[in-house]
C-alpha cells in the first residue's frame, strides 16, 4: 500500500475538539488506498520542524514513503507584543530550503508537496498575539518562489481557505470540522493526483 507522510502545524494537526485539522479527513479519504502517517505533534514553525524532522521519521521506512505533504508558516509570521514576525522572511525561506534538503535525504523516492499557509481573521486576534494576512501572503510568495526553484509542487491552501466565510471558523486562525473537511478535500485532491 502507498504511504503518505503529512507534516504541518495545527491546520493539519488540529486545535482542540472543535478543530480536528485536515489530517483527519485526509486519512479518512485515503482509507484503503494509502496509509497516512503523521507526527503526533503540532509541527509549529519552520525551525521546530527542521529540529524534530529526524525524530518524527525515525520509525518510518523511508524508501516506502511515496508522498510528503508539508506546511510551515503560521507560527513563523506570528507577532507577539507588536514585534516583528517570529521568523524573518529570509530566515523562513532558508529553513524551508533546509527542511526540503532533509526530506530529500530521508525520503529519496517521495514526491514532496508544500502547502501554503491559510489566512486569519485579523480583527478577532489579540493585539499582543496576532498575525497579518499581508505577512502570510508575503511569506507564501517567498515560499512559492523557493519551491518552484526546487521543483516542488505547491498546494495553494491560502486561496482555498480565503473562499470560506466565518461559519467555517473555530477561531481567528483555526477551522471548525466543516472548514477542516474543505481543506482536507483540497489536500486529497493534490495527493490523489500524485498517487495516480
Amino acid at each position: 500500500m502507498k504511504k503518505v507522510f503529512l507534516i504541518g502545524d495545527s491546520i493539519r494537526f488540529g486545535s482542540g475538539d472543535n478543530s480536528p485539522g485536515y489530517g483527519v479527513y485526509v486519512k479518512q479519504g485515503l482509507a484503503g488506498k494509502a496509509e497516512v502517517l503523521a507526527p503526533n505533534d503540532n509541527c509549529r514553525f519552520a525551525q521546530y520542524t527542521l529540529r524534530y524532522l529526524r525524530d518524527w521519521t525515525n520509525c518510518l521506512s523511508a524508501e516506502h514513503v511515496d508522498i510528503v505533504h508539508w506546511n510551515n508558516g503560521l507560527w513563523d509570521v506570528l507577532r507577539i507584543n507588536g514585534d516583528e514576525p517570529l521568523t524573518p522572511c529570509d530566515v523562513y525561506v532558508e529553513f524551508l530550503r533546509r527542511i526540503h534538503a532533509n526530506l530529500r535525504k530521508l525520503f529519496p523516492n517521495a514526491k514532496i508537496i508544500f502547502a501554503l499557509s491559510t489566512p486569519v481573521v485579523e480583527e478577532w486576534a489579540n493585539p499582543d498575539f496576532y498575525r497579518l494576512n499581508a505577512d502570510i501572503e508575503r511569506y507564501n510568495a517567498a515560499a512559492t518562489e523557493l519551491m518552484q526553484s526546487l521543483g516542488v509542487e505547491v498546494n495553494d491552501l491560502y486561496t482555498v481557505a480565503k473562499g470560506l466565510d466565518e461559519s467555517y471558523r473555530d477561531d481567528w486562525v483555526h477551522y471548525n470540522a466543516a472548514g477542516c473537511e474543505v481543506l482536507g478535500k483540497a489536500v486529497l485532491n493534490v495527493i490523489g493526483k500524485a498517487l495516480s
